[in-house]
């Protein structure tokens, strides 16, 4: 069995790559070999050399200095990313850099090797830059989020211009800072939500039961309290749950008040119904009403309850109270037929409009005359369409007179 020239880990005889950086297997073994390969023997010192004749020996294996500085840079790059593991998703890699490294050196090429470590170096410090930003943003943003939705976080989420990179140790730290944040956000988040349901269960409640005008007891005073802890300031993680505590209890008081006075009310229902005969329609839908409301107010949906309560209200009403059928309404009074049209006049009427017409149309047309007697002769045709024969007898003798006084003039 051999180990990775990247990560150092054993590597199983039947594995094609290695479990930890996925290093081909295949080239390790071939890198193990050349960096174990003997180097050539010296030639034999002759026995005036040195007084006893050596025999043949081999020098003890070196390693360049490039191809130890890539060994350090390699196990840096995999502490770097080990380092940033925790972010799942935005963790840095340059493992398929350190596997073209891990090829060069095996192939004899250390210089190469270390270009190709100081690139993927250049580019990890890069990612991690980028993604301890970017998850410092996403921080923000979800602080902004909540106190869009009502609720200000007590702890401050820092700059993300404000990180400090220039050493593992800083790195680190900050790190381990965002992690920390991330998770007491997340768990405020939750806890929010949670309050959230909470007061819309509350709100939902409350409002019914206003519109009945039930009694509350001692429930709306706790919620004002909760809105105003709610609105006065940051909150922190154990003032968020305190809260969330007392909106239980708040839903606690409605879910025993409201149950008690709707039950007290279906009980007069059903003495007011008992009242009525069986076989009335209304009495058989005010009935049906008042079963909702029961089966719903024993099974605890109160909302349900408080609805079927205010049908059964409307409809105990209509029958205390019917409403009067709605009175006929008046017919407006017909128009008075039009009078018969006297056919005699309404030849002689139609020949003298004619005869004007032929009188109107030799005047000039640019002339004021003509103008005013083309609006006469459009007027009473009008008259003589509608059947009002009297008016357009007017207009037309009216026009007669017009053109007669017209064409005395010198």
């Amino acid at each position: 069995m051999s180990s990775c020239p990247i990560c150092e880990q054993a590597l199983p005889a039947n594995s094609e790559h290695c479990e930890v950086c996925g290093f081909p297997t295949a080239l390790a073994i071939e890198g193990l070999r050349a960096a174990k390969s003997p180097p050539p023997t010296e030639r034999p010192r002759a026995s005036g050399e040195g007084g006893e004749r050596a025999g043949p020996s081999r020098a003890a294996p070196t390693t360049s200095p490039e191809s130890e500085f890539a060994a350090t840079m390699g196990r840096g790059l995999r502490e770097r990313m080990e380092l940033f593991r925790p972010l799942g998703r935005d963790c840095p890699d340059v493992t398929n850099e350190m596997c073209e490294a891990a090829l060069s050196e095996a192939s004899g090429r250390p210089g190469e090797a270390l270009e190709i470590l100081r690139s993927a170096q250049g580019r990890l410090e890069r990612q991690s830059r980028d993604a301890l930003h970017r998850r410092w943003e996403s921080l923000e943003d979800r602080r902004k989020t909540l106190e869009r939705t009502g609720v200000r976080p007590a702890f401050e989420i820092p700059a993300h211009g404000a990180l400090t990179t220039d050493s593992a140790s800083e790195t680190a730290a900050d790190l381990a800072r965002l992690l920390d944040l991330e998770r007491r956000l997340g768990k405020f988040e939750s806890d929010w939500k949670g309050l959230q349901g909470l007061l819309a269960q509350i709100e939902a409640l409350r409002t019914e039961a206003t519109d009945l005008a039930l009694p509350l007891g001692e429930a709306p005073e706790q919620i004002a309290e909760i809105r105003r802890k709610l609105s006065a300031g940051p909150l922190g993680e154990a003032d968020l749950d305190a809260l969330a505590q007392e909106a239980a209890g708040a839903l606690m008081l409605l879910h025993e008040a409201i149950p008690t006075s709707l039950g007290e009310e279906l009980g007069r229902h059903a003495a007011a119904l008992d009242q009525l005969p069986e076989d009335g329609t209304a009495g058989v839908a005010a009935r049906k009403l008042h079963g909702e409301a029961s089966t719903h107010l024993e099974k605890g949906r109160l909302l349900e309850a408080s609805q079927s309560v205010r049908d059964l209200r409307r409809a105990i009403a209509e029958i205390e109270h019917p409403t009067p059928p709605p009175s006929p309404r008046l017919r407006a009074p017909a128009a008075p037929a039009p009078a018969p049209v006297d056919d005699a006049l309404l030849d002689t009427l139609l020949k003298k409009a004619r005869s004007l017409a032929g009188r109107v149309r030799s005047l000039p047309s640019d002339s004021p005359l003509a103008l005013e007697a083309a609006a006469q002769i459009r007027e009473a045709t009008d008259f003589l369409r509608s059947g009002r024969l009297p008016d357009a007898d007017r207009t037309l003798t009216e026009l007669m007179r017009t053109l007669a006084q017209e064409q005395g003039k010198p």
